[in-house]
């Protein structure tokens, strides 16, 4: 359910679902009310399909849609072992819908289709000296062409860490039951992945997530 800005109770899903009608048994001669009964019949299951056309082509027809997706956070630091691939796991769940996250895991999708994988990370660097961290995606422990990056993470200034937001999309083809995971490595251990809790002081924040993934259905695809 939705809420309008005076307070009002709205439905957000105007599409009515629909089944056949059970229509009334034809008499053995022609008789004036069967017919106008089952006129009737037909003329509501017709209105509502009609209701339903006309809500998805209007100008906000979408609305009405759900598509599978994923908004998922990590709210821990990861640290790394120097030139060692690293899977990266998610520990909340924001929003799911078609799709699971275990935690342990990458994210596993309920049904074929193309998907928009994007993720944004805040990398920290504790050395003196800039240094690399990279980042690509597997699908069921098999890196994926093309979606690696590196960054070069900035030194410390005086005793605060160097830091650098990276983001990046991409498109993948899942089928049911396949997982997309993302990796990283870095070349140093002073290069890790970091997270704050909520502040009040001196000003009120909420929580800075190390990792923030989401992942949306596009298309179906042709396989």
């Amino acid at each position: 359910m939705l809420f309008r800005s005076q307070g009002e109770l709205v439905s957000n899903h105007l599409l009515t679902p629909t089944s056949p009608p059970a229509l009334p048994l034809a008499r053995e001669q022609y008789d004036r009310p069967y017919q106008d009964q089952l006129n009737n019949v037909l003329r509501l299951y017709f209105e509502k399909l009609n209701a339903n056309v006309n809500n998805l082509i209007n100008n906000t027809g979408g609305r009405h849609l759900q598509f599978p997706y994923a908004a998922i956070q990590r709210t821990t630091d990861k640290t790394f072992t120097a030139n060692t691939a690293t899977q990266v796991t998610l520990d909340q769940n924001d929003y799911l819908n078609g799709c699971t996250n275990s935690g342990a895991d990458g994210i596993e999708v309920v049904y074929n289709g193309l998907y928009n994988y994007q993720f944004s990370i805040q990398f920290a660097n504790s050395a003196a000296a800039t240094h690399t961290a990279w980042v690509w995606l597997r699908k069921n422990g098999v890196d994926v062409p093309g979606t690696g990056s590196k960054f070069d993470v900035p030194p410390k200034h005086g005793s605060s860490d160097g830091y650098l937001i990276v983001a990046c999309n991409f498109y993948i083809d899942l089928t049911a039951g396949d997982t997309v995971e993302m990796w990283a490595a870095v070349e140093n251990t002073s290069v890790y992945m970091k997270a704050y809790a909520a502040q009040t002081s001196p000003f009120a924040m909420p929580a800075i997530p190390s990792v923030v993934v989401t992942l949306t259905y596009v298309s179906t695809y042709e396989v």
